[in-house]
């Protein structure tokens, strides 16, 4: 609905946004072929024909969120191109798909439509506001922002309304690119087709040295990260190792060279090689206070950025990890998280679903690498509630310097609660684990999945007496 670019002392505020028609529908399956599902749609969705279904979540209507434990699952489609949906009868809709299913008669589910139209856009702009806006339905992501300095987001609401079983069908914010500072407080995301909040940036390779001082970049899928400002701090890696910076150099000028590609130069002499990585390293500090993410698809927010400070902030039945910190050369995205607060938080019933990693917290570079890359995080003063299958408190792949202190843990499971792969300086002291129904004899485990090696974690210090405090919770569910 809203694009905005080249703007300064940008604000939007005072909006209320939904769509007509819904960009989706729900309902339970009455009959399930290799070609087609028919739905009977659920009151307060329409049995839209002549739509293409991109995807489809399964749904627990008791809970109101995508299904969580043993039977969880989604399928996402290239949709047919012969065929659309169409009515069976006055409620039940037919939805063609390119494939078998794991949806079955009975089961609950959401189909997303095939439209990707994202409602708020900002780009390549300064001092942006985000205030009083409520969202109840979205196309695509609610709110995405590239190349924005300065960004505030408050009492910023998308959720649902009459009954519906989704909001938007993508994230609620998605940030790109961001200078100097975000701010969110006082905001709330529930019930979207993906994460709460994602931050980013875009890599980019190295795809040839012209000399000491000038390069060619290259752009995976698009070519909209190459447009970096004169002026701007690069940090590279080396393609063997993605996510460890070795060099850092600022670009004086840069100039088109192909349709995917940018000849830049820099201010001073680089040593970098061919197929090295390259990303904008003068990246936004993310300030967040009370944040909301709740019964969403699939992480509460997924941070590829540093300078962090999460504080009384609820997480509750997100699909995957409440917290995610995965730079990825599957998306082409980072930069390694490092500098991180995560304090006075509630965390319930994170990570049973869809997405589900190894922890409500999780640190999973994507590949895995052999040395840690994630560093300085501390998580204290946090209550954290384990449903039935939440599996541990933290997943530490590729992490370091990382102090787990003050935290009320309540879990019913005897597993461990921390899970460790190539981690280094992982440490937790005065915690308190209430466990009614089991015992858990190792609060933490060495990751056996290659490439985890647990000669290559060390520094390790978790002994059970960090872990039997007894005070109450420190953040409790008003």
């Amino acid at each position: 609905i809203f694009f905005a670019q080249y703007c300064q002392g940008l604000t939007l505020t005072s909006l209320s946004i939904d769509f007509d028609p819904y960009p989706f529908t729900a309902g339970y399956v009455v009959n399930a072929t290799n070609t087609y599902l028919d739905v009977q749609i659920q009151s307060s969705h329409r049995a839209d024909v002549n739509r293409r279904v991109l995807g489809l979540i399964r749904y627990d209507p008791i809970e109101m969120r995508p299904a969580f434990g043993s039977h969880t699952y989604n399928f996402y489609q290239v949709p047919p191109t012969s065929a659309n949906t169409s009515l069976v009868s006055t409620d039940i809709l037919r939805i063609p798909i390119a494939s078998q299913t794991d949806f079955h008669r009975g089961d609950a589910l959401v189909a997303v439509y095939d439209i990707s139209v994202h409602t708020i856009y900002i780009q390549n702009s300064f001092d942006v506001t985000i205030q009083s806006i409520d969202v109840h339905s979205a196309w695509g992501m609610v709110l995405v922002t590239n190349r924005v300095r300065r960004l505030t987001i408050s009492d910023y609401h998308v959720a649902p309304k009459n009954g519906r079983w989704l909001s938007a069908n993508s994230d609620c914010m998605h940030l790109i690119s961001t200078r100097e500072f975000i701010s969110l407080k006082d905001s709330k995301c529930q019930m979207q087709g993906d994460d709460g909040l994602n931050v980013l940036t875009p890599y980019v390779s190295v795809a040839n040295v012209i000399n000491s001082t000038a390069l060619i970049l290259q752009a995976f899928n698009w070519t909209d990260p190459l447009f970096i400002e004169d002026g701007t701090q690069l940090e590279f890696s080396p393609n063997k190792q993605p996510f460890t910076e070795y060099q850092r150099g600022t670009i004086v000028s840069s100039t088109f060279y192909t349709s995917t590609s940018r000849l830049f130069t820099f201010n001073s002499s680089i040593n970098v090689n061919s197929g090295d990585f390259a990303c904008v390293a003068d990246i936004a500090s993310l300030t967040i206070r009370n944040f909301t993410v709740e019964h969403n698809r699939a992480r509460g927010v997924l941070l590829e950025t540093r300078n962090i400070d999460i504080r009384q902030s609820i997480f509750n039945k997100t699909s995957g990890p409440a917290i995610l910190f995965q730079p990825s050369l599957y998306w082409h995205e980072g930069l390694p998280g490092r500098n991180v607060t995560l304090a006075e938080n509630l965390y319930i019933h994170c990570n049973e679903g869809i997405g589900q990693q190894q922890g409500f917290i999780t640190i999973l570079p994507e590949p895995t690498q052999l040395i840690p890359v994630i560093n300085d995080i501390r998580i204290e003063s946090s209550t954290f509630y384990f449903g039935n299958f939440s599996r541990a408190l933290m997943q530490s792949n590729n992490g370091n310097n990382v102090y787990i202190t003050g935290n009320y843990i309540s879990t019913n499971s005897s597993a461990p609660l921390i899970s460790i792969c190539n981690s280094r300086n992982i440490t937790a002291s005065n915690n308190t684990v209430i466990n009614i129904q089991s015992k858990i004899d190792q609060y933490y485990r060495y990751d056996s999945t290659s490439p985890c090696q647990m000669n290559l974690s060390s520094l390790i210090d978790l002994p059970s007496s960090a872990f039997n405090s007894s005070f109450p919770p420190p953040v409790l569910l008003t």
